[in-house]
């Protein structure tokens, strides 16, 4: 019931944001290596997960270096999905990303992308706080970023620390 009515809301925004701007579409699926982690009931661990993100940007006004829109993610977290009882086999994210490009030579430019947001293991039940911030070069309509994410789990008092490395692919219209 839930995913229908974001499903819809979702589709209602694009398609009115579509018909009034130039949009671009951003696919980046990750694998993300812990760094480290720490909390109550947890020993330094892997936490590494795969997954990816669509971004759906708008640019802005004033410059078109600059875009931002709303981010739809899944994820999957073996390890954390092993040790937890109430999680279910893929995650999913929401949140907002910010991307940034500027021109270094002819089709390549270098590229800084920014997603915050929150993450849910159970199906919108819960939501815990995701920050992400890549790094790197894009080159047409190809991209390859490493960057930092931190993942907040209140529930368990954990905090892991990821070293995310994307490719991404980037539509625009």
């Amino acid at each position: 019931m839930i995913k229908n009515k974001l499903f819809l809301v979702l589709s209602i925004f694009f398609f009115i944001t579509s018909i009034t701007y130039a949009f671009e579409l951003l696919l980046t699926p990750s694998y993300s290596y812990t760094l480290n982690s720490t909390g109550d009931t947890n020993t330094q661990q892997s936490l590494d997960y795969t997954g990816g993100r669509i971004s759906f940007l708008i640019p802005t006004e004033d410059s078109e270096e600059i875009s931002y829109g709303p981010y739809l993610g899944f994820f999957y977290n073996y390890n954390l999905l092993e040790n937890l009882q109430n999680l279910e086999d893929v995650g999913i994210s929401l949140g907002l990303n910010m991307k940034y490009t500027t021109n270094i030579i002819g089709n390549l430019n270098f590229l800084v992308t920014a997603f915050g947001g929150v993450h849910t293991e159970d199906y919108f039940k819960t939501f815990k706080t995701e920050i992400l911030i890549n790094g790197g070069v894009s080159y047409n309509n190809l991209s390859l970023a490493v960057g930092y994410e931190t993942r907040y789990y209140e529930e368990e008092s954990l905090t892991v620390n990821y070293l995310p490395i994307s490719l991404g692919v980037s539509f625009k219209f």
